[in-house]
């Protein structure tokens, strides 16, 4: 359970979801309640448009003829993220000064993400590879597995505990992965759609393994950070836009470089199309999307996106692109939403141990739970 997974939730130094999210309680009115509402009902759709419509746009954009470069790519949509985190970090995180920001601690606080940012890099990368090899679709269900890349290294680099409840639902997922495989059909090469060029779908497989297995272990550290540093969240998401952006420049004037012959032939925009700008507005948005879902979701509405985002991705795939949807595809996809809700919804198994007692025994126990 860690950040960008159904299964986390903020702790450490990161703000507690607004009162105005809860269902209910004591003391919310009922326009705090509609309020509430209204949000999570943005986020769902947010979160939906997010995870449905990136993977379709970036296949959209390869359909009609973009073949940018993807550092370039990546380097524009990490530009625009380090933009938006700034504007939306001095309106809800700023206080004081900017030298309190700026000072040589906050910076090198900052610069323990720069792990992350390497993995980023290499990540988004990856996604590349996996959609143009893979049908959006099964994109889509394949990547549920940095839920299980997630679980395992929660527990090898966080010491967490999961039930046996948990291991089974990351079992039953890795299944559902597994049907997803077979209904791809990834040992043979699937024909090349018009102005997508030719696909291999058992390198779109190993991309998108790679991918979830990278999301998984950067999931981990950011939880370990946010729990150490203590950072605002929109300052650490700019930080860790702002290096991935570095480490992507300083790779384009490498290719560059080494590749003089292509600059000249091709230039720095070769293959964009308007649909392109498009994909890394998506990217961008995306990216500032997950952030402000790890504040103010839950786990509910984070398992609801994946079930909508993998009916949103089907139906839209099948009616834009002609992709075919089968009856073992459908099935994959039941068992991997309901394994995902199961994972979600088990309770974990430390938290007796993690829950301080109290000196004043049972008389404590009805405020700890009218304030759960």
């Amino acid at each position: 359970e860690t950040p960008g997974t159904p299964g986390w939730r903020p702790t450490g130094g990161v703000p507690a979801p607004a009162p105005w999210l809860a269902q209910r309680g004591p003391g919310i009115g009922a326009g705090a309640m509609a309020q509430g509402v209204v949000v999570r009902l943005v986020l769902l759709t947010t979160l939906t448009l997010q995870n449905a419509g990136q993977t379709l746009v970036i296949k959209l954009a390869q359909v009609h003829g973009s073949h940018p470069d993807s550092l370039v790519v990546m380097l524009l949509a990490e530009l625009l993220k380090v933009a938006g985190s700034l504007l939306l970090f001095c309106m809800f995180e700023f206080e004081g000064s900017c030298s309190k920001y700026l000072s040589p601690t906050m910076l090198k606080r900052g610069m323990k993400l720069m792990p992350i940012s390497w993995v980023f890099a290499v990540q988004n990368q990856l996604l590349f590879v996996g959609v143009h090899n893979l049908e959006p679709p099964v994109f889509q269900a394949l990547s549920n597995l940095k839920i299980l890349s997630a679980g395992i290294f929660s527990v090898i680099l966080l010491g967490k505990k999961l039930t046996q409840i948990q291991w089974a639902a990351l079992l039953i997922l890795a299944c559902g992965a597994s049907l997803v495989q077979l209904e791809s059909g990834l040992c043979r090469t699937s024909e090349p759609k018009e102005g997508a060029g030719v696909a291999d779908p058992v390198k779109g497989f190993l991309a998108v393994l790679a991918n979830c297995s990278l999301s998984g272990l950067a999931g981990c550290y950011t939880e370990l950070m946010l729990k150490t540093e203590k950072l605002p969240m929109w300052y650490q998401s700019g930080m860790v836009a702002s290096v991935s952006a570095v480490i992507l420049g300083g790779l384009i004037l490498l290719n560059r470089a080494t590749d003089t012959a292509e600059v000249d032939k091709w230039g720095f925009f070769n293959g964009f199309v308007p649909m392109t700008w498009v994909v890394i507005v998506m990217i961008s948005l995306g990216g500032l999307t997950v952030v402000a879902v790890l504040r103010y979701a839950d786990n509910v509405l984070k398992g609801v996106s994946i079930v909508f985002s993998l009916l949103v991705s089907g139906v839209a795939s099948f009616a834009l692109i002609g992709s075919r949807i089968g009856l073992v595809f459908c099935i994959a996809a039941v068992i991997i939403c309901a394994s995902v809700f199961v994972y979600q919804q088990a309770p974990p198994q430390d938290v007796k141990s993690e829950r301080p007692q109290s000196a004043s025994g049972p008389a404590s126990a009805p405020s700890e739970k009218q304030s759960a």
